[in-house]
């Protein structure tokens, strides 16, 4: 194949033939070599061993037979013998790659890490071992590398590791050949994984959230206008459709004021609730009344809404549990679809739970990316927000480092790279939490960087979000598979959704809501 010129101070090239003269393979053997190498690699072939032998001694110059040989012993179980004749190569053909590569790994084996460097150089880059040479095979360079990131990783230096894996990766792009040098990294990754939470939590700046829930002894519900409202109290999200379209099209005024009843009353009631055993069907009113609102596009009602979700996260928890982070930012993304600015006091309101936020800043990343003709607007109500983060104080109780490197996150989906300066104001004065999109440098990248994938998640009417819910939430998807919806709608790709307080896949021991979900 043609050469490849890698940036690296080198060329590699995928002929084999490069080095024949050097190694004195004649014609007549270099024939012989590709099946050699197949016979080589054969556990079944026991005539392979003594038919190596006999060519070596036939070309004593060619270090590649006695390579083979090597291979040919360890595939065969011999290992001692296979290490015998690798050290043979190494004092024959001191400066043969493939003999050093076998040495190096032999020493990982050991644990003689600090062997390793001796042999493969201080530096383990191959342009430093052989700098005399401007040319490699891609065998010789990804077999280097690969034994580079097993001795980092065996060493736990994750950053060396990683950087010889993304060279890797830059010369063999073939994710199925890297396999191997992912798994190296695996145990290491999680390790790291949980030392920089370790790290992150004692930086972590979080609100205290102060706000006292009234005690109150009253078991019976509020008086409504309309009795139809009784009915968010005794249905979950299987409630029939037919209810909400009833509720929707009474008078709007006093509806109104009926959902505003609802809210409060989950706050009245709070204690009242909790000693009730949890029920699907009798837990779910608040939810309803907040998409109630959304649907009939109650703007009036956010001071009551943002007033309930100030309190703490015990509470919000309670009541609304995984739609804090999965469902709450489509009843803000309807308030603010005319007017985006009625958000944006509630983000500048010190003590609020971060996840509440987040679905407000979530929000207005999806107001973007669904309409575009609104990116000015959005991107000026960050900046007020961002900015007025950066001249508070910790007294001033508002900053949230979570808060801040989510909300970072969505300025970056939605490609807001105008917040920069600002941002980098956050992360000097160590505002904003690593966890989320690294520092200020990994930060940048990713404004600086076209997305690989869209962020647009779909917006749904109230029934559409349950129909959703119903169909690929783990809890509802299995218990209820003769479940069919009322309409069609767009499906998401994935399987179902992680409960945002389960423990996170990746193995990290955190809750998911803190690690990959974001």
């Amino acid at each position: 194949m043609k050469d490849r010129l890698i940036k690296l101070g080198y060329t590699i090239t995928e002929d084999s033939q490069f080095q024949d003269k050097q190694f004195g393979i004649t014609p007549e053997l270099r024939k012989q070599l590709e099946q050699l190498g197949y016979e080589a690699q054969d556990k079944k072939n026991k005539k392979i061993i003594e038919k190596l032998t006999q060519l070596i001694v036939q070309f004593p110059t060619v270090p590649i037979l006695k390579n083979y040989l090597t291979v040919a012993y360890d595939l065969q179980g011999n290992y001692k013998k296979a290490m015998e004749v690798n050290n043979w190569t190494l004092t024959e053909h001191p400066d043969y790659l493939f003999a050093k590569i076998n040495k190096a790994n032999e020493y990982i084996d050991k644990k003689d890490f600090n062997k390793v460097p001796g042999i493969l150089g201080e530096a383990l880059e191959i342009k430093q071992l052989y700098p005399e040479r401007d040319l490699f095979h891609f065998a010789e360079v990804t077999n280097f590398y690969s034994v580079a990131i097993r001795y980092f990783a065996a060493i736990e230096n994750l950053e060396l590791a990683e950087n010889r894996l993304k060279i890797l990766k830059q010369i063999d792009p073939n994710e199925e050949n890297n396999k191997e040098s992912e798994r190296y990294l695996f145990g290491l990754r999680l390790k790291n994984t949980a030392k920089r939470w370790e790290a992150a939590a004692k930086l972590r700046i979080t609100p205290n959230i102060n706000r006292v829930i009234p005690q109150s002894s009253e078991n019976a519900p509020p008086i409504f206008n309309h009795p139809e409202i009784i009915n968010l109290y005794n249905n979950g999200i299987r409630i029939p459709q037919s209810l909400l379209r009833v509720i929707i099209q009474l008078p709007r005024q006093t509806l109104i004021e009926d959902l505003e009843k609802v809210i409060n009353d989950s706050i009245f009631r709070y204690n009242y609730f909790k000693g009730l055993e949890f029920s699907e069907d009798t837990h779910n009113f608040v939810l309803h009344a907040l998409l109630l609102l959304k649907e009939i596009n109650a703007t009036e009602s956010l001071p009551i809404i943002f007033s309930f979700l100030s309190l703490d996260e015990k509470f919000l928890n309670f009541w609304l549990a995984d739609h804090i982070t999965e469902s709450l930012w489509q009843c803000f993304y309807g308030f603010g679809k005319h007017n985006p600015g009625v958000l944006q006091g509630f983000l500048e309101t010190p003590g609020i739970y971060t996840f509440c936020k987040l679905a407000v800043s979530g929000a207005l990343c999806q107001l973007v990316l669904h309409n575009p003709e609104k990116r000015e607007e959005v991107l000026h109500i960050f900046e007020k927000v961002l900015f007025k983060f950066s001249k508070a104080s910790l007294d001033d109780n508002l900053i949230d480092s979570e808060f801040l490197g989510m909300a970072i996150g969505n300025a970056i989906d939605c490609q807001l790279h105008e917040l920069l300066p600002i941002i980098k104001m956050l992360f000097d004065k160590r505002f904003v939490s690593l966890e989320i999109n690294g520092d200020y440098d990994e930060t940048e990248s990713y404004f600086n960087t076209k997305p690989k994938y869209s962020r647009k998640k779909m917006v749904y009417t109230i029934f559409e979000l349950y129909d959703d819910v119903l169909n690929t939430w783990h809890g509802y998807k299995e218990d209820h598979n003769d479940y069919t919806p009322s309409h069609e709608i767009p499906q998401s790709v994935t399987s179902e959704k992680i409960g945002r307080n389960d423990d996170c896949p990746c193995g990290s021991g955190k809750k998911y809501k803190k690690c990959c979900m974001k």
